[in-house]
């Protein structure tokens, strides 16, 4: 495998070469921590007492010739100094053997033999031959374009080879500080972690390189966008795979729960648990998962609360802060000049120990095409005015350096939950610029492809897939000043809503007004003249269901909401907002020219009921007392659908431990003792639970062939999960050592330039 060794600064190349050198000369190589190396990165000992130094260069960025100026100008009066017994030059560079030789010559007598001297080549032969120091440097592998192959055939379909390129692309600027293994220790004891903090701490970045790790080592890559089902609908049973759901609660997490995707969630994650082929990462926000676990019963009853699976992302040390600058800058546009502003009086120091340092306003303020000043001279007060107001970087390019046209297509994206399909982009764009009434005032032609590309990868990233072209927000940041900033503005709500047609963007305005930014009132004004326009058009059915739900019992709406129930009854279709559907149908089903329950079962068609869906349903035909009998056979197969489900993730050590003998320290190589007629009985009294718990004469009166379900348990799966759960063999993950520093000392030794 080849590497030009692009990914690690320089401070992580020298840490490679050390190593690597460690293997040809069979010693113990010693390193000194950054600062002013006086031409020695590495030192040991021959048999006769001598000293040999170590010297490394990085010089990608300069070049050969940059190197050779630099060498005779700097590094030879060095070494001279030094009088080393034998001098050892590394570099990044590819050399040749006039190359070695014209190096050797500059050094002589320090060097005296070609082979003393390391390029671009030596390095990577080495690597091959010592496959653990390749494995301990991972910015080194991880973007390896072999790798990378291995990840692209990894990634599941409508999962973007653009969106993996810009992982790895990020993912040198990474830093493994104490929180990457600590999720990798939670990784290993329960396949899952939950990677929570404050906006801008690194979650995200954390998980995607947790996920790059494990999608190298042969996992599929499944990223969920909006549901667990997602997930579910693609699991294979012996196949390794990782999951990855970022943001999982979102901002509207009432909804979320509301919409039982907590238990939802739980259930997953007890699945994955049992699996040792699965990893599932999550990320959320403290405070969203805080509200999350208080206003759900089941994330509160689960071992979420416990903290089995949580990672909490809090303040980073200063090392840490210090390692992601330098990084930052490392791989920065910056010009020199805009740099030099950075170490003047050593600055640096105030932005790492700025009370709002985070890595995504690090992100910002070292990337050149995003920073909103042209001269150097300019640039430290830029810097202090950001970290000092971080929501003054979107409100001055949002305001200030963008038309009308750019901020529409931001504030869509927000709206509709922070990703939306270029279809759907470009089709809500057209209709607001009518709605609004737009018009340029410059010659600039300003449709939709061109205000995309000037949004794109300043506020927007577009996705690219087999399927479909998606648009994301480039920093979660902007939602939430397009939320706060654009809130209050009741007719840009409408406009935006009204273009958008989605139920995400209904969602935003629920999230607007119990966040206090709109009120009440607002709400309900802005809600009703959404309706007024949607049911004046022809929306999709789960679209107006939504609205008719906000408007229950608002006699203003009867009418319209009446006449809509009754074309869904006379020309149904799959509806995925069922249970409000129910809701409804239960407020106005005496005022329904209604003839036929048929119309629910196309209204469930094509997908199976979740346990919430199925109390709904029970309830609403016990309580207008319906037994259609076709209506009967699809709630008895959702019922059996969902036990099967119940039952395939209930595995666990207390539930078995008195149905399988286990040895003591399992290797997976012994015999185990089965009791399969206790496994029969477990399962047997697991699905009278499952059905008791519905607490319905309805389902107690379908029937259920307790026995079928039973036997389509795939009991040998079951119990290989189970085998796994007790005794999991994970590699060791090692954590770095954490010493006592001298942290100011330290921050100046690691900014110190060459």
């Amino acid at each position: 495998m080849g590497y030009d060794f692009s990914q690690l600064n320089d401070k992580e190349f020298e840490v490679l070469t050390a190593d690597l050198l460690s293997t040809v000369f069979q010693k113990r190589i010693e390193r000194f921590k950054p600062g002013k190396d006086k031409g020695v990165d590495g030192r040991f000992f021959s048999d006769e007492d001598k000293e040999i130094i170590l010297q490394s260069k990085h010089y990608l960025k300069t070049g050969y010739q940059g190197l050779i100026s630099k060498l005779k100008n700097e590094e030879t009066k060095k070494v001279k100094k030094l009088n080393p017994g034998k001098y050892i030059f590394i570099t990044s560079l590819p050399l040749s053997r006039d190359n070695k030789k014209e190096i050797r010559n500059i050094f002589y007598p320090y060097i005296k033999r070609d082979n003393d001297i390391f390029g671009q080549e030596d390095l990577n032969d080495l690597l091959s031959n010592n496959s653990q120091i390749e494995e301990k440097h991972f910015k080194l592998w991880i973007t390896s374009s072999t790798v990378m192959l291995r990840i692209i055939n990894n990634a599941i379909k409508g999962r973007s080879e653009f969106e993996l390129g810009r992982i790895k692309n990020d993912s040198r600027k990474y830093i493994q500080t104490e929180n990457h293994f600590r999720a990798l220790k939670i990784l290993k004891e329960n396949n899952v972690v939950i990677i929570s903090g404050e906006p801008g701490i690194g979650k995200t970045s954390l998980a995607e390189n947790l996920c790059l790790y494990f999608v190298s080592k042969d996992y599929e890559f499944v990223d969920i966008e909006e549901s667990v089902s997602e997930a579910e609908n693609i699991y294979i049973r012996g196949k390794k795979q990782a999951f990855y759901f970022d943001d999982f609660l979102g901002s509207n997490y009432f909804e979320a729960i509301e919409n039982k995707k907590d238990s939802h969630i739980v259930k997953f994650i007890d699945r994955v648990k049992n699996d040792k082929t699965k990893i599932f990462i999550l990320t959320s926000r403290t405070n969203i998962l805080n509200n999350g676990i208080l206003y759900s019963s089941v994330f509160a009853n689960s071992k979420i609360q416990k903290n089995e699976f949580l990672l909490t992302v809090k303040s980073l040390t200063e090392i840490d802060k210090a390692k992601i600058l330098y990084n930052h800058i490392w791989y920065s546009n910056l010009k020199e000049e805009f740099i030099d502003e950075l170490y003047e009086n050593k600055r640096y120091k105030k932005i790492i120990r700025h009370r709002n340092f985070n890595p995504r306003l690090i992100e910002f303020i070292t990337d050149i095409d995003r920073i909103s000043v042209d001269n150097h001279s300019k640039y430290w007060s830029y810097i202090e005015q950001t970290l000092s107001n971080p929501k003054d970087i979107w409100r001055e390019c949002f305001k200030n350096q963008n038309n009308a046209y750019v901020r529409n297509l931001v504030s869509l994206t927000v709206f509709n939950g922070g990703q939306i399909s270029e279809k759907e982009l470009r089709k809500s764009f057209n209709k607001m610029v009518k709605l609004e009434n737009l018009k340029s005032t410059s010659n600039t032609e300003k449709d939709f492809n061109s205000m995309a590309q000037l949004a794109t990868n300043s506020f927007l990233n577009r996705n690219r897939s087999s399927s479909e072209e998606t648009y994301s927000l480039f920093n979660p940041s902007i939602s939430d000043f397009v939320l706060s900033e654009y809130g209050k503005n009741i007719e840009k709500i409408t406009t935006i809503c009204k273009s958008l047609d989605s139920i995400k963007s209904l969602e935003q305005i629920l999230y607007l007004q119990r966040e206090n930014i709109i009120s009440t009132t607002e709400t309900s004004k802005i809600m009703s003249s959404i309706f007024d326009d949607a049911f004046h058009q022809n929306k999709s059915y789960d679209y107006l269901i939504y609205l008719s739900y906000f408007f229950r019992g608002d006699g203003t709406k009867k009418d319209m909401i009446i006449a809509f129930l009754n074309r869904i009854i006379s020309n149904p279709m799959p509806i995925k907002e069922f249970s409000k559907l129910l809701a409804l149908l239960s407020d106005y089903w005496n005022d329904l020219k209604c003839q036929t329950y048929d119309f629910l079962i196309k209204c469930i068609s094509n997908r199976y009921l979740n346990k919430e869906e199925i109390k709904d349903l029970v309830e609403f035909l016990e309580f207008y007392n319906i037994d259609d009998e076709n209506i009967l056979d699809e709630l008895r197969d959702n019922v059996e659908s969902f036990t099967k489900d119940e039952l395939n993730s209930a595995t666990n050590e207390e539930d078995w431990s008195d149905c399988i003998a286990v040895f003591e320290n399992y290797d997976g190589d012994r015999d185990v003792d089965i009791n399969s007629k206790k496994i029969e009985e477990r399962l047997t009294d697991l699905v009278e639970s499952i059905i008791r718990d519905f607490n319905s004469d309805v389902i107690n009166n379908l029937n259920i062939n307790i026995i079928n379900i039973v036997n389509d348990v795939d009991i040998d799966e079951m119990l290989s999960r189970f085998e796994h759960s007790m005794a999991q063999n994970w590699e060791d993950y090692g954590s770095p050592s954490s010493p006592s520093y001298n942290f100011d000392q330290d921050i100046d030794d690691l900014f110190e330039r060459s």
